[in-house]
């Protein structure tokens, strides 16, 4: 099993086991079950991935129910311009129209915001450089936590996983400082070093960096993070940076669960 294989049963395993309800809800129009069955009626991202053979655009769309909305735009795929779902090519649309779960439709509007109509290369790893450093951010794992980088570090090897746009850079920077400041507070032992172009999570007794590799590695907010957040938040001053560091982290974690999907399609013929 390669990584990206891994990578995407971990993050089914998960929503298995968390979105399992969408896949038992009942139907809205129950003669379209034989014809798609498990559509699940939760919010997501329907999207439609164009590859070329150096790069390929991700054609997003939000939806609040992804049963109704597939059905709409498979039954009238041209009221949908901006999909890109028809071409000269004769290609069955259902093989291009694809979908994405998430837990709340705000994690569908980030994805969206981030990622709709953006033109990425194939294979960044062969253009990185200085003046164009890239789009994605990189975990490296270390003997006692992990480091983000925002771009492609010279020295990273074959342990190095490519992230995927994450988002805004000097957002996440200050994210983390925020968060760091926040764990002193509490008298956590996790150390977030905030470097040039990268931030490297340390602990010596690991008990959340598991936590904070799930997210970035599979995009799961583990127990650890979750319990973490919610005595932070018996704690919090009031002032919002607790609440909006929480939903920075789902945002993260979104993203990732999505740019995971993204590259797995990328590796069958149908994308």
């Amino acid at each position: 099993m390669d990584e990206i294989e891994f990578l995407v049963a971990e993050t089914f395993k998960h929503f298995q086991e968390n979105f399992q309800k969408a896949e038992e809800a009942p139907s809205a129009n129950a003669s379209s079950d034989l014809v798609h069955p498990g559509l699940p009626t939760e919010p997501g991202i329907l999207y439609h991935i164009q590859k070329s053979p150096s790069v390929f655009v991700i054609r997003t769309l939000v939806s609040l129910n992804i049963r109704e909305d597939y059905l709409k735009i498979v039954g009238s795929p041209e009221d949908y311009p901006s999909l890109r779902l028809i071409d000269e090519k004769s290609v069955d649309v259902e093989s291009r129209l694809k979908f994405f779960l998430v837990e709340n439709h705000y994690q569908a509007e980030v994805i969206h915001d981030q990622l709709n109509n953006r033109r990425f290369p194939v294979d960044e790893e062969m253009m990185c450089n200085l003046s164009d450093p890239g789009f994605s951010w990189w975990l490296a794992r270390k003997d006692n936590g992990l480091q983000v980088s925002f771009n492609l570090s010279s020295h990273h090897d074959g342990n190095t996983i490519k992230l995927g746009p994450l988002g805004d850079r000097e957002l996440a920077t200050k994210s983390f400082l925020q968060f760091g400041e926040l764990l002193s507070q509490c008298g956590l032992s996790l150390t977030i070093l905030n470097e040039p172009n990268r931030v490297v999570f340390e602990e010596e007794e690991k008990l959340l960096i598991d936590d904070i590799l799930d997210l970035f590695e599979i995009g799961v907010i583990g127990n650890g993070l979750t319990d973490l957040f919610r005595l932070l938040s018996k704690k919090s001053s009031g002032d919002g940076v607790m609440e909006s560091l929480w939903y920075y982290f789902q945002e993260i974690a979104s993203i990732r669960r999505f740019w995971i999907q993204v590259q797995y399609d990328l590796q069958t013929p149908s994308a």
